[in-house]
C-alpha cells in the first residue's frame, strides 16, 4: 500500500465529514408554538403598538394636572391671567388696597329648609372664591354664621379662608359705625346706589327664599334703623321677572363694578342668559330725549311767530 495515497483518502475523507457537519448544522428544525405563546406574542405586539398612544394620553394628564395648580385671575384692565394657586395665598384682603366691606347675612337659617341652606353654602363658597381671584380682594365678612350652616362651611376648608367670619349679627359686629353708614341691599328698596363708599358697610342678605319673603329684607332694615339701597339693574337690563339674584350673582356683580366701575359691563358679565330679557341702550334714550326736546322747542318757536 502506498503510505502517499492512503494520506489523501484521508484527506478527502475528512473533508467530506467536515462537509456534512456544516450542511447539517445550517439545519434548523422549528418546534410549533403552543397556544399560550400565541397569546403571548398577540399581547406584545399589541402593546408595541398602544404604546405610543398610551404615552401621549399620559403626556395629556400630566398637563391637566399641570393645570389645576393654576387659577385664572381678572385683573383691574379686565385682562385674564393665570397664576399659581399658591400664589393666591399672598393676594389676602389685609394687604389689598381695596376697603370695601361687603358682608353675607346668615340669619335667615330658620327660613330655609335644609337643601335651601346646602344651596346658599354652595353660593357663599362661590362669593369666596370669586374674591380670591379678584387683583384687588374686597373685605369679605360672614356674620350669624352658625348651626348647620357653619357646620357645612366647615366641610369645605372655613378654617382656611381669607374671610371675616362671625357668629354674632352684624349690628354687632359693626356697632362702632353709625347706623346710617350701614347699607343693606335688597332689591325691595326704592333706593337705587350709584357709587360703593368705603366707609360704608354693604350686607346681603344670605337667604334662599325662592320669592317666598317679600319685602323681608327692606322691612328688617326699617325696623334695624339702617339704610337700604338695590342696585341699578332696571336702567341697564330689563329683567324676565322680580330682579331677585342669587347671594353670589349680587356679590360677583359687586366685584366687577369694583374694578371696572361700569354697571353695564358688570350686570352683563354676570347675569346668566335665562335672568336677561332685553339690554336697554341708555344712548339712544337718551337721543330720543334730546330730539323730542328739541321738537318741542321748535313748535312753541313756531307758535310764538
Amino acid at each position: 500500500m502506498d503510505p502517499v495515497v492512503d494520506k489523501a483518502e484521508i484527506a478527502e475523507k475528512e473533508s467530506k465529514s467536515e462537509l456534512s457537519v456544516d450542511l447539517n448544522s445550517k439545519i434548523e428544525f422549528k418546534k410549533p408554538l403552543s397556544r399560550n405563546q400565541e397569546k403571548k406574542l398577540k399581547r406584545l405586539e399589541r402593546a408595541l403598538q398602544n404604546r405610543a398612544e398610551k404615552r401621549k394620553k399620559e403626556r395629556e394628564i400630566r398637563r391637566a394636572k399641570g393645570k389645576q395648580n393654576y387659577a385664572v385671575v381678572e385683573k383691574m384692565n379686565g385682562e385674564k391671567v393665570e397664576i399659581k394657586r399658591k400664589d393666591l395665598k399672598k393676594n389676602l384682603m389685609a394687604n389689598s388696597p381695596n376697603k370695601l366691606k361687603i358682608v353675607i347675612d346668615c340669619s335667615f337659617e330658620s327660613l330655609m329648609n335644609y337643601s335651601d341652606i346646602n344651596h346658599l353654602c354652595k353660593q357663599l363658597t362661590y362669593c369666596y372664591a370669586a374674591n380670591r381671584r379678584m387683583e384687588a380682594p374686597l373685605q369679605f365678612y360672614m356674620t350669624s354664621c352658625s348651626n348647620k350652616t357653619r357646620e357645612l362651611l366647615e366641610r369645605s376648608g372655613l378654617a382656611n379662608w381669607d374671610a371675616y367670619i362671625h357668629n354674632t349679627n352684624y349690628l354687632q359686629v359693626f356697632d362702632e359705625i353709625p347706623k346710617q353708614n350701614i347699607v343693606y341691599l335688597t332689591s325691595d328698596s326704592p333706593n337705587e346706589i350709584q357709587e360703593f363708599d368705603d366707609n360704608k358697610v354693604y350686607i346681603i342678605g344670605g337667604l334662599v327664599d325662592h320669592n317666598h319673603h317679600k319685602l323681608l329684607t327692606l322691612n328688617m332694615a326699617q325696623q334695624n334703623q339702617i339704610s337700604h339701597c338695590r342696585l341699578p339693574i332696571g336702567k341697564f337690563i330689563q329683567m324676565n321677572s322680580r330682579p331677585v339674584l342669587t347671594v353670589n350673582q349680587v356679590f360677583q356683580i359687586i366685584c366687577k363694578y369694583t374694578e371696572c366701575k361700569d354697571w353695564k359691563t358688570a350686570f352683563v358679565s354676570t347675569l346668566p342668559k335665562r335672568k336677561k330679557a332685553e339690554l336697554l341702550d341708555n344712548e339712544d334714550e337718551e337721543t330720543d330725549k334730546s330730539d323730542s326736546d328739541n321738537e318741542n322747542s321748535l313748535s312753541k318757536k313756531s307758535q310764538k311767530n
